[in-house]
């Protein structure tokens, strides 16, 4: 009786110890994320990937401190519809990216509210998420459908 307790003990260990290990680190381009997202969101205007310069420029980050960087626009620049993919070289950068894409999101929702009250809303609601190497910002009248989008693939 006391082997069975003892072997029934050592496997309830065991199963535990296994438990512990959590889902591994995600390593999806930020493309393909992107590309999901287009796929299965309906925007209500077309969006348009951005150049580094214009990156650079409007949040101060160097593509190329990143491993992978999109920066995506709606193409009518009434609506605050924009999507920042970003994929770090190293996850210690990921409060620094954060900090600044918060900072983005507020601009971004003074600058509405002052020409387009409804598209500041949008704005408002903007989600900034940081999860291992990424970081991400949503601004979309669609958010919802968005975060669900980065949460299941990131």
């Amino acid at each position: 009786m006391k082997k069975i307790t003892a072997l029934l003990l050592v496997l309830v260990t065991v199963c535990g110890l296994c438990a512990c290990g959590g889902k591994p680190e995600s390593n999806v381009s930020v493309k393909d994320v992107f590309a999901k997202m287009k796929s299965d969101v309906a925007f209500p205007t077309e969006m348009m990937e951005t150049d580094a310069d214009y990156i650079k420029n409007q949040l101060g980050l160097d593509v190329n401190d990143y491993e992978e960087f999109i920066f995506a626009a709606g193409e009518d620049i009434l609506m605050a519809e924009k999507i920042i993919l970003v994929k770090l070289k190293d996850s210690k950068d990921a409060d620094t990216v954060k900090t600044k894409l918060e900072k983005y999101a507020k601009e971004q929702a003074i600058v509405f509210n002052g020409y387009v009250p409804e598209q500041g809303k949008v704005a408002e609601s903007a989600v900034v998420v940081a999860k291992g190497k990424y970081v991400y910002l949503l601004m979309s009248s669609q958010v919802n459908a968005l975060k669900k989008i980065a949460s299941d693939m990131i």
